[in-house]
């Protein structure tokens, strides 16, 4: 007999009765204990799951694609939220004491040149707004390379410029010497890699880090010149404190981003030439901001101009009030797949806003004139919403601004440019005695319209997508990259 037929009936007996059931390594069913491997089995193979660095959202929290999680008072969203609002509010308060202490300690030349080198330090801020919104599209899209070099080299190139435009802006401006336009080329350095620094937390969407950085960076710069000038009491002790106070925290906060440290010099022109592009956009948008004051200042008497003046406080309370959501959503506007849907809800969100700050300016119109105008411009409670609802309109079209740098997209700078004309042509033809009603109602109409266009210029489908840039991937995972370190 072969083997074969030996081993036949071996087979067909049938096999004995357990009293457990057999294990099997096939699929089928068995009682093995929850979450262990039978004896032989691979073990399973599951994803490790990503822990937030402190601060930051983990991707469903962060993801307006599940408003329930970032709609919660609890989540790490609002909780961001919350802290980039307060860390501004905070450091905008410094500001004004800064400037009240300085009312009171200088006297009126000393007074008006500090006045006149801050605004200075204000335009030359431009090109760190810029690479706040580069530095946080790059990383969120995971083109992150490159960034300190480009921070070092535009801060430079402002420093060299505002240096080499001090004589010039001595006699431009009536400035006693060389010595405060050249403290404020000194602080260009800092200022610029500050505004860095905080666009890469903002596009790792580490909130806690990005308010902590917003409040140093202000407090910093602020504090540090209040101290100047109780310490000197002098406008140049001030400026120079606050060159100081600008580079100390610009420093810690490269110390606190190992990632800036990676070597990226092939990238440099590129991004070079998007923070010019972005300049450029919050340039116009910083000169639409003022222009309706500098206006009425020109075609308003000196009275007139004066309630202006007092009612553009308002404007500006207006504009920076909703700043923080820009900063928080920045991250997720960058995803080209959700940007539309993160877009129009935030955009919603802003106008619903506007309109509770205008209906409440409205009401509330006689206390509102008196914290702005201390009681001395009882002419302005009539007008006081309209300068709400220009503040509003300018907030709105500012985070369509910064929803299209998010993209590369900047079709929304060519409607400001158009707004920024159409203000002068209407205030320059008002005629001989225009009122203060008449200007901030035009300015307003005018401002309303243009954040209109922009939002639907947004939301159209030939604009909702911009430019791709290099190195594109989706958001979660460039959060997935900034939570492991990566």
């Amino acid at each position: 007999m072969s083997v074969a037929k030996r081993v036949r009936p071996l087979r067909a007996l049938p096999f004995p009765r357990l009293p457990f059931r057999r294990p099997s390594f096939r699929g089928r069913p068995s009682r093995a204990l929850p979450g262990q491997p039978l004896p032989g089995q691979p073990l399973p193979v599951q994803p490790l799951p990503v822990q937030p660095l402190p601060g930051q959202p983990s991707v469903t929290d962060a993801d307006p694609a599940h408003p329930e999680a970032a709609a919660e008072p609890g989540s790490p969203l609002a909780r961001g939220l919350l802290g980039v609002t307060v860390a501004g509010w905070l450091g905008n308060a410094l500001s004004y004491l800064l400037l009240l202490a300085a009312a009171r300690r200088l006297g009126t030349a000393d007074y008006a040149e500090l006045v006149t080198l801050l605004n200075l330090l204000l335009i030359g801020s431009v090109p760190s707004f810029a690479l706040q919104a580069v530095a946080a599209r790059r990383v969120a899209t995971g083109s992150a390379d490159g960034l300190l070099e480009a921070g070092a080299v535009i801060g430079l190139a402002a420093a060299l410029l505002i240096a080499a435009l001090s004589p010039a802006l001595v006699a431009f401006l009536h400035l006693p010497g060389l010595t405060g336009p050249l403290l404020v080329a000194l602080s260009m350095p800092g200022t610029a890699v500050q505004g860095l620094c905080q666009g890469v937390w903002q596009g790792e969407q580490r909130l806690t880090g990005l308010a902590v950085a917003t409040f140093v960076g202000t407090a910093g710069r602020s504090g540090a010149g209040l101290i100047g000038l109780l310490a000197g009491g002098t406008s140049t002790w001030a400026v120079a404190a606050l060159a100081v106070g600008v580079s100390v925290p610009a420093a810690g906060c490269v110390l606190a981003l190992p990632e800036l440290r990676r070597d990226g010099r092939h990238a440099l022109l590129s991004l070079v030439a998007e923070a010019g592009h972005a300049s450029h956009a919050y340039g116009v948008f910083l000169l639409l901001s003022v222009s309706d004051v500098l206006l009425a200042r020109h075609v308003l008497s000196t009275s007139a101009a004066a309630v202006y003046a007092a009612g553009s406080v308002l404007t500006k309370a207006s504009l920076w009030f909703p700043q923080s959501v820009a900063n928080v959503l920045f991250a997720s506007l960058t995803d080209e797949d959700r940007h539309h849907r993160v877009f129009a809800r935030a955009a919603a969100g802003l106008a619903a806003l506007g309109l509770v700050v205008v209906t409440g300016t409205w009401l509330l119109s006689a206390l509102v004139t008196e914290v702005v105008g201390g009681g001395r411009y009882p002419q302005l409670r009539g007008d006081a919403w309209l300068f709400a609802l220009l503040g509003c309109c300018l907030a709105v079209l500012q985070f369509t601004l910064v929803a299209g740098l998010a993209v590369r997209s900047l079709a929304v700078t060519v409607l400001i440019w158009a707004t920024v004309a159409g203000e002068a042509v209407l205030a320059l033809n008002l005629g001989p005695h225009p009122s203060v009603r008449l200007v901030i109602g035009l300015m307003a109409g005018l401002n309303l319209l243009t954040a209109t266009a922009g939002v639907l210029l947004r939301l159209a489908p030939g604009y909702r997508r911009g430019r791709r840039g290099p190195g594109r991937q989706p958001a979660a995972a460039a959060q997935l990259d900034s939570a492991t370190g990566h």
